[in-house]
């Protein structure tokens, strides 16, 4: 397997000619090419007929040789460390967080795999199941508003902050909502019994919950509440998905 591998003494003028590699010319040398006469006579127009510009390959390359540093760093792997995983010399390591070495899609491919990254990655794109972050919203403090009553119970309060999209939190009391019949959602959810008593049944599994006891289910299960006591006092968190 070593003899396929790239290794820091690659020959340069080899690399040129691999259709595989990813292109580092220097502005110079892309506006020389451009000038010179192409196979039908004319001028080789690279631009013209939607291939990288001189800038894009520039910017590809920054972007790949500042990745391949913070991928390193982050991991704590030395130039040593990563070349021996890759099959290249620490020299053509440092040569790519430098910018100055012209890698072909295989040698990158190992190079990211030795950093536990895939090739994409460096450059410039997400990592593979990468989960956006949540939108920014300002904290709550406030005393929770009453969400809905019933005849007879106490109600349900809300305590998800305006702008909240991940989570929703309630607090029941005395009130056991539309969960106090067979249901099923999206998403997780998690009850707390602060004070009082519910029992819960979760696909065919009954519960009784006391003050302190818990429950995290997906509620994707059938799940519903009943025999709450007069001084249920619970915490409900569900997830939106």
């Amino acid at each position: 397997m070593t003899s396929s591998r790239v290794t820091g003494a690659e020959n340069s003028s080899a690399e040129s000619a691999n259709p595989e590699q990813i292109s580092r010319r220097s502005p110079e040398q892309a506006g020389k090419q451009r000038a010179e006469p192409g196979a039908g006579g004319g001028k080789a127009d690279r631009t013209g007929s939607g291939g990288a510009t001189t800038s894009d390959n520039a910017e590809t390359g920054d972007v790949l040789a500042a990745s391949v540093a913070r991928v390193r760093r982050a991991a704590g792997l030395t130039l040593s460390a990563v070349a021996a995983r890759a099959g290249v010399s620490p020299a053509y390591i440092s040569q790519m967080e430098s910018g100055t070495a012209n890698p072909t899609v295989r040698t990158l491919g190992q190079i990211a795999d030795a950093l536990g990254a895939t090739p994409a990655e460096l450059l410039g794109g997400d990592r593979p199941g990468t989960v956006a972050a949540a939108p920014a919203f300002a904290p709550r403090f406030a005393p929770a508003p009453l969400l809905a009553r019933t005849d007879g119970h106490h109600g349900i309060f809300d305590l998800t902050a305006p702008g909240a999209s991940r989570i929703g939190a309630r607090l029941l009391h005395a009130d056991l909502g539309d969960h106090d019949h067979p249901t099923a959602h999206a998403g997780e959810e998690f009850v707390l019994v602060l004070a009082g008593s519910c029992r819960v049944t979760v696909a065919g599994t009954a519960r009784l919950l006391r003050p302190a006891d818990s429950c995290h289910l997906a509620a994707t299960d059938e799940h519903h509440f009943t025999d709450a006591s007069d001084d249920l006092l619970m915490l409900v968190v569900l997830t939106e998905e």
